[in-house]
């Protein structure tokens, strides 16, 4: 992450993969001493290379999708739902359809989301829903919100890619990383069981909605966590930017992908094999921090217990990974 400097309290975090050369050097050049500082959020915005800044004038969007798998390269959305809501909590928009993925829906799924066949046999496709989504989000400083965000980053890009339907760049934010701002020693992060430990939840049916309506109460219940708005808004803004982007790159079966989820919401270490660095085909044990989708490929940020620092992981390059309690994947 590489922070822009900027007097007083307006500052901005930009992920370091979307920074162009032009961009390194006029950063550069803003933050030496014989330069004048960037001063005003309002110069800020008006540099396209820069992420709109979170603040009152901000709408969130808290979205989720259910899907026939957890591989954005084999599964397909079968459901989108969304809530438009501002900063005090007031919601200002709904969106949620069913999509015909135009194939069965494997009883796996079913089994989760309960959407069957027949809920969706007469439902649009991607192609039709997928635009009124776009037009739904779309917005200067909308910033959109999602449990374990690159989930459904990499089905919306992915589905996007197939039909040819261009996606904007707004802000998409990982509920999970918030929760772990405002309450860092959590036993599990996973959506429904964090509501359930702040009585966030009445009942839950595990459908796209209903899980929208979560991300918003906890997103809320997140920030008055935190003793006041400058401050809410400086946590909200240093939080790792999401943003749509090419198709996700994930080489991996859909029980790696599942035992990695469960890492990041549980903290449980991770024994994994990978296919370089200086422990190329060796086991190594890792406590997973953040999945990312940089150029189209999706990397894990992980504290390596080997070395005792942070690296980052390319997930088409782990050829083995396990819970350390001993489950596989």
């Amino acid at each position: 992450m590489i922070r822009c400097c900027a007097p007083a309290l307006y500052c901005i975090l930009l992920p370091s993969g979307n920074l162009s050369n032009v961009t390194r050097t006029l950063i550069k050049k803003s933050s030496a001493a014989s330069r004048k500082p960037l001063h005003t959020i309002d110069y800020l915005r008006r540099l396209s290379y820069l992420y709109p800044m979170i603040d009152n004038s901000s709408v969130f969007i808290a979205f989720d999708t259910e899907t026939t798998g957890l591989s954005a390269a084999q599964g397909k959305i079968v459901e989108i739902a969304a809530l438009k809501f501002d900063i005090t909590g007031a919601v200002v928009g709904e969106f949620s359809e069913l999509v015909n993925p135009g194939e069965k829906i494997p009883e796996v799924a079913i089994g989760i989301h309960h959407i069957t066949d027949e809920m969706v046999a007469d439902m649009p496709d991607i192609s039709q829903v997928l635009p009124r989504f776009i037009e739904f989000f779309s917005g200067e400083n909308n910033i959109l919100l999602a449990q374990n965000a690159l989930f459904d980053i990499g089905f919306i890009n992915h589905e996007a890619q197939t039909a040819e339907i261009k996606l904007p760049r707004n802000i998409v934010l990982d509920q999970i990383g918030l929760t772990r701002k405002a309450f860092p020693d959590l036993p599990t992060y996973s959506l429904e069981r964090t509501c359930r430990r702040f009585n966030l939840v009445e009942t839950q049916s595990h459908r796209a909605m209903a899980d929208s309506i979560l991300v918003m109460k906890l997103f809320h219940h997140c920030l008055n966590q935190f003793e006041n708005e400058q401050e809410r808004f400086a946590v909200l803004n240093s939080l790792y930017h999401f943003s749509f982007g090419g198709p996700m790159v994930v080489k991996t079966d859909e029980a790696m992908m599942e035992t990695i989820n469960h890492a990041l919401e549980t903290g449980t270490p991770l024994e994994i094999v990978y296919s370089g660095g200086s422990l190329k085909g060796k086991p190594r044990q890792i406590i997973p921090a953040l999945l990312y989708n940089r150029d189209g490929l999706a990397y894990l940020t992980a504290k390596c217990l080997n070395s005792n620092s942070n690296k980052q992981f390319r997930l088409d390059r782990i050829q083995e990974c396990r819970l350390v309690n001993g489950q596989s994947g």
